[in-house]
């Protein structure tokens, strides 16, 4: 098969998978989580023109931008949130295929990495509703137009590497880390090897670099005179006091009431960058910190690894085949190497760092699974020209199935659990109507019911307070909180009058007024 047909046939094969991935979100009404509904808040405001509100350093602004035009456009926000995912994804889709193109010329491993990544980029655009994937496409985008050739000469292309890696600093705030670290680095090297500042490659790359600063810097700016104070974000200092060794609790919001900042804000969520301000500590405070901060390290490297292959086949297979290339290095090589591979694998090495001392989610490190994917299938195909491939190939073969194994395990597992996710989703919404009077009500949460809640928020513009869980009547009424929400029948309260109880798909949900 030809490389142009085998690429209008992926390109089929995602817009079948996206066309299905749309149509149950629709039909089902996927659920929106509370990081969610935060970009929604905030999208509101930027549209009321609030600015006072909509800036906030805590959650990365793209998204909100998005959502603000498709709401001063008369777009209901969530299926907007839909098709931004599979629009995103079907983008990476794209600047894969051309990354693919250049680091990996055999057809066989060509088409296998696509076929792969079609998978993953579908798995996730059919998760959470946030801009991970946005910001993860926007970094590949960015090292697709550095390490292409025609960076050295092109006038255009620095311009644009500059304004794409602004998109991601936008989409995910902590884009800023890898992107410093990246570009500072590579800078630093050209410098020490061109000793001049005169070199062709030093300004081009300064052209990127310095318009990369001059765009992020307009939104460290306004959040820094939102602050009071300089800062880059507020999440970073917030996730530091989270892993605190003294404070060993789940997300603010789930441990306690909390009234939403402002009249508009449907929850405390939108902004709890202070919550936890009291857990404030330092890894070289005492010893204790310290042996603290290692473990969490450790532990983050272990979920990093994990997350790039919880199996540890494809870790054979790299490894094997980097020994490979080790042993072989000395021998002539038929086909020619992009050197620029390096770049790659730096950028990889460079994106997590500023996790590993807080904690890892598969999320927030997507565009290290796609790298590392693209790394692996290249080492391998380098590999592959210089070993038996009576012995090697079946050996790839069956590490390669090994690996894809719990990938479609996971997938399978997700897909029966969405399909009662999604009967109860639906089953959800068709009883709104009858939650009616909840509009504009301040409510509770009792545990477990904090999803419930973030979509009466979205619906009725409730004010949520959070949770529940001094199980308190005098905490209630500190915050004149209404109603409470619990999927528990909590009438063992005599100060709780059952409004309402929804009969769902294997839930229950109740709607209590407190007395």
């Amino acid at each position: 098969m030809q490389q142009t047909g085998f690429n209008r046939l992926l390109a089929g094969l995602f817009f079948i998978g996206a066309s299905v991935g749309v149509y149950f979100q629709f039909a089902y009404h996927k659920f929106l989580n509370n990081d969610t509904l935060s970009y929604i808040n905030l999208a509101e405001r930027y549209a009321a023109g609030d600015w006072q509100h909509a800036i906030n350093g805590f959650w990365s602004p793209l998204y909100s931008w998005i959502l603000c035009f498709c709401k001063l456009a008369g777009l209901p926000f969530l299926p907007c949130c839909y098709i931004i995912n599979f629009l995103v994804a079907g983008l990476g889709l794209y600047v894969l295929c051309k990354l693919a193109q250049r680091y990996i010329t055999t057809p066989v491993f060509y088409y296998t990495f696509n076929c792969y990544l079609l998978l993953l980029l579908l798995f996730y655009a059919m998760s959470a509703l946030t801009p991970d994937l946005m910001a993860a496409v926007f970094c590949l985008w960015f090292l697709l137009l550095v390490t292409d050739q025609r960076f050295e000469y092109n006038k255009q292309m620095p311009w644009w590497a500059g304004v794409i890696a602004a998109c991601a600093f936008f989409a995910k705030l902590y884009s800023f880390v890898p992107m410093h670290l990246f570009m500072g680095s590579w800078l630093l090297l050209l410098l020490v090897k061109n000793r001049s500042f005169k070199s062709k490659k030093l300004i081009l790359l300064i052209k990127a670099y310095g318009l990369f600063i001059l765009l992020s810097s307009s939104w460290i700016v306004a959040i820094s005179l939102h602050e009071g104070k300089p800062v880059i974000t507020t999440a970073g200092p917030f996730n530091h006091y989270f892993v605190s060794p003294d404070y060993g609790k789940g997300f603010p919001t789930d441990e306690g009431l909390y009234a939403p900042p402002f009249n508009e804000a449907y929850s405390a969520h939108i902004n709890p960058a202070h919550s936890l301000d009291q857990y404030d500590w330092s890894p070289f405070s005492n010893a204790r910190n310290f042996n603290y901060q290692v473990n969490l390290i450790k532990a983050s490297v272990r979920k990093l690894i994990m997350n790039l292959d919880g199996t540890g086949a494809k870790w054979l297979i790299l490894l094997f085949s980097l020994l490979v290339l080790a042993i072989n290095r000395k021998k002539p090589v038929k086909e020619n190497c992009d050197r620029s591979i390096h770049k790659i694998a730096w950028f990889f090495v460079c994106y997590p760092l500023l996790y590993l001392p807080l904690f890892i989610l598969d999320r927030y490190i997507l565009t290290c699974i796609i790298l590392f994917h693209l790394l692996l299938f290249f080492a391998a195909q380098r590999a592959w020209n210089l070993v038996n491939k009576k012995l090697f190939t079946p050996v790839f073969v069956l590490l390669l199935l090994l690996s894809v194994y719990p990938f479609l395990t996971i997938g399978y597992r997700k897909l029966t659990q969405a399909s009662g996710d999604y009967q109860y989703q639906k089953s959800f919404y068709q009883q709104l109507p009858q939650l009616s009077f909840l509009k504009d009500q301040s409510i509770a949460v009792y545990p477990t019911a904090m999803v419930e809640a973030t979509q009466l928020c979205y619906y009725f513009h409730c004010r949520n307070f959070s949770t529940w869980t001094d199980k308190q009547y005098q905490s209630l009424k500190k915050f004149n909180i209404r109603y409470l929400v619990s999927k528990r029948d909590l009438s063992e309260y005599p100060f709780l009058l059952k409004k309402k109880k929804l009969f769902l798909v294997q839930e229950t949900v109740y709607i209590y007024e407190i007395q």
